[in-house]
């Protein structure tokens, strides 16, 4: 409860004043200047000023200023001054409060710090694509990191997005588009610095006919040739050359193998357990180890600056510059390809071997509630292990099959 008490207020009355035992906040009232007043709260004591805006009217609701405490401005005469400032600043139409507002809002609301936060409270959640995430908002974000957000509007976003599509990147402007947009609105809601979302509503545009074509022909299975190809050009005394090989032979996606760490492998028991927060489909994943991987992984030595299985040989940590390596082994092997094909791969060649089309999706990590229905864990467990024996094999056949042929021609070249 606040009561309310009129009196000049001067240093002798803040000193003698005292909040009463059985009252949580009391305001006194300045008898020479309407608004100005003491506030008692517990031990405090702190000058404010009171006001309407000009022109809302005696019907609007009071807007309460802080001055400062009474240990600060000193003497009270001081407080009396500055709250007359106040009220000549509103006379003449401002607002202090919603400028202090404003003000406070404007220190917390610049792009690079709300990415950083962003980024701490998508590794609290423990989002499986931050890394993927923050590189594409500071990337594309980055000549409006040190604006203020509320500065950048709906035509900013699309311009950005529009230059995308123009250097011929459509995947990488709806990737785009998507996580900005989930991003402006957690700075609404979460962060409360926008008041609406920019990109709120904003869709992409029905694709033509050309489009459509281009989508459905996006993305292959590569012939058994070129994932020869493939896996001969992917050294393995290099560590991006052994991560290729790894996604061969487990279908496992790019950032699984990236993120692999030496914990998540059970050696023992011929297994690699890739965690719930690890995974897309966010519930854990089990890939099984045979000969094939096992000379892979006997090769990737403990780098002491890093606990990945497959760190970046110059820093320890993550790899990145994916679309120039890839495109290096593209041009060595003579095969283009996406890393996602080798995922393509992987399952339509379980399909081909005959594998049951619920154990092939159940080895790529498509878990879902009907096929555990159909698989207990013991029983799905002992049938995934010859899985992913059979499509080591098959590699492994085909790989020594390609060297036999060359030798063959060799020796009858």
């Amino acid at each position: 409860m606040v009561s309310a008490n009129k009196v000049k207020i001067t240093d002798a009355v803040v000193k003698r004043a005292t909040l009463p035992p059985d009252q949580g906040e009391m305001i006194l009232w300045d008898t020479e200047v309407t608004g100005f007043g003491l506030r008692l709260r517990g031990s405090a004591k702190t000058y404010i000023v009171c006001y309407r805006p000009a022109g809302a009217g005696r019907s609007a609701n009071t807007k309460k200023h802080t001055l400062g405490g009474h240990d600060v401005i000193k003497p009270s005469s001081e407080a009396r001054k500055l709250a007359l400032a106040v009220l000549g600043k509103v006379a003449a139409g401002g607002d202090p409060v919603a400028e202090r507002a404003e003000k406070k809002r404007a220190q917390k609301a610049r792009v690079s710090d709300l990415l950083n936060d962003y980024e701490d409270d998508l590794k609290r959640r423990k989002y499986v694509a931050t890394d993927i995430v923050m590189s594409v908002l500071r990337r594309r974000l980055k000549t409006h990191a040190s604006k203020d957000i509320r500065e950048l509007k709906g035509a900013d976003y699309v311009a950005i997005i529009s230059k995308i599509e123009k250097d011929g990147k459509a995947g990488g402007a709806d990737a785009f588009r998507t996580r900005c947009r989930t991003f402006l609105g957690w700075c609404k809601f979460t962060k409360k610095v926008l008041d609406a979302n920019p990109l709120e509503g904003y869709r992409k545009g029905r694709s033509t006919r050309e489009e459509k074509v281009a989508k459905e022909q996006h993305g292959r299975a590569l012939s058994d040739k070129e994932l020869v190809a493939v896996w001969n050009a992917a050294d393995p005394d290099t560590v991006f050359g052994r991560l290729v090989r790894f996604l061969i032979l487990t279908g496992c996606r790019r950032n699984e193998g990236a993120g692999l760490t030496r914990a998540m492998l059970k050696r023992y028991s011929s297994r690699v357990d890739l965690p719930a927060s690890f995974t897309k489909q966010a519930r854990g994943h089990t890939v099984f180890i045979w000969s094939a991987l096992e000379e892979i992984l006997e090769k990737c030595a403990i780098d002491a600056r890093s606990d990945l299985v497959f760190p970046s040989s110059r820093t320890g940590k993550k790899m990145s510059g994916w679309s120039k390596m890839l495109a290096a082994l593209a041009k060595k092997c003579g095969v283009k390809f996406t890393f996602h094909d080798l995922r393509r791969t992987f399952r339509t060649g379980l399909s081909r071997l005959d594998v049951n089309k619920d154990l092939a999706e159940l080895a790529l990590g498509h878990a879902r509630e009907e096929l555990e229905a159909t698989y207990n864990r013991d029983d799905a467990e002992e049938k995934l292990r010859q899985v992913f024996k059979l499509w080591a094999d098959h590699v492994n056949g085909l790989v020594a099959k390609a060297e036999l042929e060359a030798k063959l021609q060799g020796a009858f070249a």
